[in-house]
């Protein structure tokens, strides 16, 4: 509304009294005048009657009577009256100290001295100490600042000096209108909280929970919360950058959002979140979180001989241990060894939970823990005939399968079985635990399954040796000058392995003389001894027989001796046979 009344002189209120030797009692009569714009009224009321010489008092009451525009320097001055003398001029309500303070001002200065307050510059204080804000003196008033709808009431004392009518004016000096605008200033305050689980499972989805607040008095537009979730860590969508957007948010509104993400392996997470508004700098952090992703581990391990002699029963007893932090559901266990043995126990498993000192032996796992290498290229060996499999057919594996329905943190499965080696001269075992377990609401299956997968491995070394025999037996025994012996040597390997170099050498008593010898070898005769050709190789089972002749020089008993040497006997392996000679002559 356009207001320029600034130094408006032209309103006055004039207010009548009668003066009169003696009143019986006072009346008022009320006078009132509003500027033309209509912001300013004064009232003012005079007692209709008043004696000479006594003081008497009236009101002047001052009013805003717009509706939005606030007075600034309201001035009224008290226009000079025949036979009235104005004793004093006093704000209604203002204590007595002040009105004392404000006298002995004017009287110092012999005018009335406008004070600046702080409510010059702020209206809302005028309020709250009106007197500081109007002042007063023998024919001034002012008021600094008056609010729509507000008024102040000056107490004007006087005293009739004449009797007859008396005329007091108040003119409107000057004042100055304000329009004031008003506006709330507010501040918007973004405020970001990620929550996690201190621990989670693998093979579960982890939720994280994202409240962001607007903790301030303005309203906040629309804003992004981002999190890095970092290798290893993903939405279920697959992606390790987590993003969603808020619409905007209200003075004092919260949202709150939930993540279900997955960890791709084991081990700590930290991350912190961040919410930024799209259109400003106005941008939070949250705290940073830390989850521990714990699964489950296996370690398996497998105890036999090292060395087997023969074809023996080979027994190997197998553990599998989970060593992580959480249950394994449904672990597979497969048993494998070679084709050409045979399978001859497997017991059923057993749980236990794991002492201290198991649990140290598991941590140390990887040491000393038998694993399965490329076998060395080696020289073939001859194979007997009885033989039945190539070494490539021996190598062949066969498997059995069991499942451990629950295996719980700390715990260990053990079970025995047996195999018998058969015809083999190494036999590897192997020991296989398998823990699968997946989230069934993650889209990229081949990431969200976790396989873990423990093998271990027991080669049996057998030993398979060599056992020769021999045996010596004469054709007749008396025998009788003139005629033959005959001694029937045989050698055979009843051991596991072939045998080389077979050497047998014969040698005849002093009553005996060499006439001939046959066997599998040449031989050649010095003396008294009979020396044949080695045999290269004797094969397990291998059975040769030698025939050595002699003719009695003598009688009585004569001592016949067959030695057999090889590459596997140590020591020189010697066998008699006793041949009684007699002669017919004597008898």
């Amino acid at each position: 509304m356009p207001v320029n009344v600034r130094g408006i002189a032209s309103a006055i209120a004039c207010t009548l009294a009668v003066i009169i030797p003696s009143a019986l009692g006072t009346a008022f009569a009320q006078q009132s005048v509003r500027t033309g714009d209509g912001l300013l009224t004064i009232k003012a009321d005079m007692p209709e009657k008043a004696r000479i010489g006594e003081e008497f008092t009236y009101e002047v009451e001052v009013i805003n009577s717009s509706d939005h525009v606030v007075l600034h320097d309201i001035k009224l001055q008290q226009r000079k009256a025949k036979g009235l003398t104005i004793e004093s001029v006093s704000m209604k309500g203002e204590s007595e100290q002040q009105q004392r303070q404000d006298s002995q001002d004017r009287s110092k200065s012999g005018k009335a001295t406008k004070k600046k307050s702080s409510g010059d510059k702020d209206s809302s204080k005028a309020n709250d100490n009106p007197g500081k804000q109007s002042k007063a003196s023998k024919d001034q008033m002012a008021i600094s600042t008056l609010q729509p709808g507000d008024s102040r009431v000056f107490v004007v004392t006087a005293t009739a000096d004449e009797e007859g009518e008396l005329r007091s004016c108040l003119e409107i000096a000057s004042y100055t209108p304000a329009l004031c605008l008003t506006s709330q200033v507010v501040k918007p305050e973004l405020e970001l909280t990620k929550t996690a689980p201190k621990e989670a499972n693998r093979c579960e989805v982890i939720e994280l929970t994202y409240e962001v607040k607007n903790g301030g008095s303005g309203d906040l537009g629309k804003l992004t919360v981002t999190d890095s979730l970092g290798e290893g860590l993903a939405t279920i969508d697959g992606n390790n950058e987590l993003s969603f957007p808020v619409d905007g948010l209200a003075a004092g509104e919260t949202r709150q959002f939930v993540a279900r993400v997955y960890a791709q392996k084991s081990g700590e997470f930290s991350s912190r979140a961040v919410a930024k508004a799209d259109n400003s700098e106005l941008q939070s952090r949250s705290k940073k979180t830390t989850t521990k992703v714990i699964a489950a581990d296996l370690d398996t391990r497998v105890t036999g001989p090292s060395r087997l002699y023969g074809n023996g029963l080979a027994t190997f007893t197998a553990t599998i241990t989970n060593t992580g932090n959480v249950a394994a559901e449904s672990v597979d266990v497969t048993v494998k060894w070679p084709s050409a043995a045979n399978l001859v126990d497997l017991d059923d498993f057993r749980l236990k939970k794991n002492s201290a000192k198991d649990k140290s032996s598991s941590q140390n796992k990887n040491q000393g823990q038998p694993t399965l290498a490329k076998k060395q290229d080696s020289q073939p060996q001859k194979k007997d005939k009885n033989q039945k499999q190539s070494d490539s057919e021996t190598m062949q594996m066969q498997s059995e399968s069991f499942v451990i329905d629950r295996l719980e943190a700390g715990q260990t499965a053990e079970f025995t079985y047996a195999v018998r080696t058969d015809n083999l001269d190494e036999l590897p075992t192997e020991v296989q635990a398998s823990y699968v377990c997946s989230i069934d609401s993650v889209e990229d299956q081949a990431k969200a399954a976790a396989k873990t997968t423990a093998t271990a491995m027991a080669t049996v070394t057998v030993v398979r040796l060599p056992a020769l025999q021999i045996a010596v037996i004469d054709d007749e025994d008396p025998v009788k000058n003139g005629s033959k012996v005959q001694y029937l040597i045989t050698v055979w390997n009843e051991g596991e392995a072939p045998d080389q170099d077979v050497q047998l050498t014969a040698k005849l008593p002093g009553n005996l003389k060499f006439h001939s010898a046959d066997g599998p070898t040449d031989a050649k005769n010095e003396g008294d001894t009979i020396t044949f050709d080695p045999i290269k190789t004797m094969q397990p089972g291998d059975r040769v027989e030698y025939i050595v002749t002699a003719k009695p020089t003598g009688t009585g008993n004569a001592r016949f001796e067959a030695t057999l040497q090889s590459q596997s006997l140590k020591s020189k392996v010697t066998s008699e046979e006793p041949t009684r000679l007699f002669d017919t002559a004597s008898n």
